[in-house]
């Protein structure tokens, strides 16, 4: 029997993978690095002695002339044969013949709108690791890692065997990621929240030191498009989307601030910017107080 799992989730292929094989003699090849020969002599050698052995090739797609051989090479085949594929062109004849006389499946990352289930997901793979997460944790390790379910049941395992999971842990273990870390950090000037402002820059000053305040507030003056744009196109999320080639979830995040932003305050809030990006270039104050007085700025403006 022949099957194809193909994607770029590792994690739920990797699953898939030993579920189909069990307790089987696993043989594994790089399929970039095999021939025509070499595929006969491992798949029918095997066949010749027991039929209880899965033969695991390894992106074959990559290597062109094995890949356009295969169904010749695999029509006959009695053993357990799996075919592990990142990237496919479903164009080709391979491809096309594999759907006839293979199980194909595809494992994709999740996405943004898939996020409840990822969210559930790692609350039960914590139980597996024996720790208790709750759907708000799961939602913060999201949000922190990415949609990466191998790179999210590490840091489960990791947590796990720390003891106790409570949010002090995970703000020590997977801090904040750049972007997010700025989002927050823009969240809380446009809320008018100076003590949030403050202990963030605080937080993230420890953890990044001089050279973060430069991406800080690159990031935050990229946040601070999206508003101007947003709110001088009245909120239309898909204009801005189109013309300014921005993400649609990041979009939905400033969406809510634009709906009750001027464009007086508009101004206020670029020029705080603007100032704080040349004191950065033009004089020795630390990076970080820089920031942080132009936010500080922003958040007295009349709301």
């Amino acid at each position: 029997m022949i099957h194809l799992f193909h994607g770029d989730n590792e994690f739920e292929k990797r699953a898939a993978l030993a579920a189909l094989v069990g307790d089987m003699e696993v043989v594994r090849r790089d399929g970039e690095e095999l021939t025509a020969a070499e595929v006969c002599e491992v798949v029918m050698g095997q066949s010749l002695f027991t039929l209880e052995q899965a033969v695991v090739i390894t992106d074959a797609s990559q290597n062109v002339a094995l890949w356009r051989e295969l169904p010749e090479l695999l029509s006959d085949t009695a053993i357990t044969v799996v075919l592990l594929e990142a990237k496919l062109d479903k164009r080709t004849k391979t491809y096309k013949w594999l759907q006839n006389h293979a199980e194909v499946r595809e494992y994709a990352h999740f996405t943004e709108r898939q996020k409840p289930q990822l969210s559930a997901w790692c609350v039960e793979r914590a139980t597996v690791h024996g720790a208790v997460l709750t759907a708000a944790q799961a939602t913060t390790l999201i949000d922190r890692l990415g949609f990466d379910q191998s790179r999210l049941d590490l840091v489960l395992q990791q947590l796990a065997l720390a003891g106790e999971l409570n949010d002090e842990l995970i703000n020590a273990l997977v801090p904040l990621a750049p972007a997010e870390s700025a989002f927050e950090l823009f969240a809380a000037m446009m809320d008018g929240d100076q003590g949030k402002v403050r202990a963030i820059i605080a937080y993230l000053e420890a953890e990044s030191g001089d050279d973060g305040a430069y991406q800080t507030l690159g990031l935050l003056v990229s946040q601070s498009v999206q508003l101007n744009a947003l709110v001088l196109s009245g909120g239309d999320t898909g204009a801005v989307a189109r013309d300014f080639a921005a993400h649609p979830y990041a979009l939905r995040k400033v969406a809510p601030y634009a709906a009750r932003t001027t464009p007086a305050q508009l101004a206020v809030i670029n020029s705080a910017l603007a100032q704080a990006d040349e004191h950065m270039k033009t004089t020795r104050v630390s990076p970080w107080l820089l920031v942080e007085a132009a936010l500080i700025d922003v958040t007295r403006i009349d709301r």
